[in-house]
């Protein structure tokens, strides 16, 4: 049993890997990973047997973080998260929460962010480009957390505290096209709330 979970655990880091177009580090990032690694090292962070050692999950993470599709875009939106608890299990789940509670802050700023250009550049005033996209977002809680529902785990690791707690820390990502798909659904949704108050509008004048 353990030696299948091993391999699974290799054929999804395999996976996720190919999804990273197999990016080469420059030196300067090499450097940085490096970096990062040693400072975890340092401060007592570890990873479970038969995890991808923390040198590999650093470099998954970093290639993440720095890859950009054609556009130059980001092609991942990550958050971190850490949390501790007297086990394992019970620190992993909040650190997980608090990941994707940063990925949906992230989202809903990119969101909101994008639906107001898309309207300024309708001819939209400012302020009620503004004022229509935070509504819209606010209104999307529900379709944002299911886009994060399934997060890619860049990172996961831990280290035992003095008291003897476990503090985990995750780093976990979903692609942006996902944030293409919610501006998208943002954009037609508030055109379509824009139309149906304007013909309330017309009505209330014409009774």
């Amino acid at each position: 049993m353990k030696t299948i979970k091993y391999f699974a655990t290799l054929l999804m880091m395999f996976a996720f890997t190919a999804s990273l177009n197999a990016q080469v580090l420059t030196k300067d990032q090499e450097k940085a990973v490096k970096k990062e690694v040693k400072k975890l090292e340092k401060d007592g962070w570890k990873v479970k047997p038969g995890a991808p050692s923390l040198a590999m999950q650093i470099t998954r993470s970093s290639q993440a973080a720095w890859e950009q599709n054609s556009e130059g875009m980001d092609k991942w939106i990550s958050g971190e998260g850490s949390s501790i608890g007297t086990v394992y299990d019970a620190a992993r789940s909040q650190a997980m929460t608090v990941a994707q509670g940063e990925i949906a802050r992230r989202l809903n700023t990119d969101i909101t962010s994008q639906i107001e250009q898309v309207l300024a550049n309708e001819q939209f005033a400012q302020k009620e480009a503004e004022s229509i996209a935070q509504t819209i977002v606010a209104s999307m809680g529900r379709t944002v957390d299911q886009s994060i529902s399934r997060p890619r785990t860049l990172m996961e690791c831990y280290r035992d505290l003095p008291n003897g707690n476990v503090e985990v820390l995750m780093r976990l990502a979903i692609p942006s096209d996902k944030l293409d798909a919610l501006v998208k659904a943002g954009v037609e949704r508030a055109r379509s709330e824009y139309l149906r108050e304007k013909v309330e509008e017309v009505k209330s004048k014409l009774e």
